[in-house]
């Protein structure tokens, strides 16, 4: 071999040395909007991603719902068109049902509740989404629900009388509103404007958060005052995918993502804050929930819950998570 050829052999040789053993584009779906909070939270991961895996991991991120809504990101994630996605609470429930069972109505009163038992009931609902093929990097609060509707709401009576959009895809979620008395009508988040528009709903439920970033408060302009229930999440990601991520790295990964979501509620916290204050100068008028109107909405909650038991998640399921809030108010 003449000197030319060793030394074009020595430079492709370090040129392979020096590159990434692998590269990674993951497809992330969400249906939060382009530059809302958790869109913002989103492409902060990316970055801090690409830095951590030295350039060789790289997101390309589909907000606002453009690849589908919740059940069709899942969808795609199983067959590869997608490899990861942001989910509402309900969008994971529909990898694994039992997940609903921290977000039943009024079942917890507060953040320090709500952490308690996601300390508890976390890995055992990450063990559920792995076995179908999901790894959830990161957990996420969102806030609490209120209900949204174009007449004021303050009694579950109030409610009765409009038509009451509920997640779609979800026959127990319907059927336990409607053995309720209410008119609830499914619908995908994507299509919740277009039915405000059209009359075809009158009321939702969503953190005031996310009524603004989707501005749906502009048609629905009361709120009733009362907290239904927390609104959580999570970041997952694809087995395959995650599997393709070296070991060692995945720590860093996780570590680097839940910073950034525990950031978020932090932050959330002032700007729902914020967002609740222009909402009212933009007509929401927010309607306090007397004491006796409260229990009665308890009472509502509890009825629902039997809807679910036997189908959505055992009994069992519901009272170890009871056992657990009995625990926690005992301290």
């Amino acid at each position: 071999m003449n000197l030319l050829s060793r030394g074009i052999a020595a430079i492709v040789f370090i040129a392979v040395l020096s590159s990434p053993l692998y590269a990674l584009t993951i497809k992330v779906g969400s249906i939060a909007p382009d530059g809302s909070p958790w869109d913002k939270a989103l492409k902060k991961i990316a970055a801090e991603w690409k830095a951590i895996s030295g350039g060789t991991i790289d997101m390309k991120i589909y907000p606002g719902g453009i690849v589908g809504n919740e059940p069709d990101m899942i969808r795609k994630m199983n067959i590869g068109q997608l490899h990861a996605a942001i989910f509402t609470g309900m969008g994971m429930s529909y990898i694994s049902p039992e997940i609903f069972s921290m977000s039943l109505a009024f079942l917890v009163r507060d953040d320090r509740e709500l952490d308690y038992i996601m300390g508890k009931m976390t890995p055992y609902y990450e063990k559920l989404t792995l076995k179908k093929g999901f790894v959830t990097v990161t957990w996420a609060k969102a806030g609490w629900v209120n209900f949204f509707s174009t007449r004021p709401v303050v009694y579950p009576r109030d409610l009765k009388t409009l038509k009451l959009s509920v997640a779609e895809n979800d026959a127990e979620m319907l059927q336990a509103w409607r053995s309720m008395g209410y008119n609830a009508i499914p619908l995908s988040t994507n299509d919740l404007m277009t039915a405000l528009q059209n009359g075809m709903i009158e009321a939702y439920y969503a953190p005031p958060l996310v009524s603004a970033s989707f501005q749906w408060f502009g048609i629905a302009k009361h709120m009733c005052g009362i907290r239904i229930a927390p609104m959580i999440g999570g970041f997952v990601v694809s087995k395959k995918t995650w599997d393709q991520i070296p070991a060692s790295m995945r720590p860093k990964l996780v570590a680097s993502a839940k910073k950034v979501v525990d950031q978020l509620y932090i932050d959330t916290k002032t700007l729902e804050t914020s967002a609740i204050a222009t909402m009212k100068k933009n007509g929401l008028v927010i309607h306090e929930v007397p004491a006796d109107a409260a229990r009665l909405w308890e009472k509502e909650g509890y009825k629902g819950y039997e809807a679910y038991v036997g189908k959505t998640f055992s009994r069992d399921l519901l009272t170890k998570i009871q056992g657990y809030l009995k625990e926690y108010r005992s301290k």
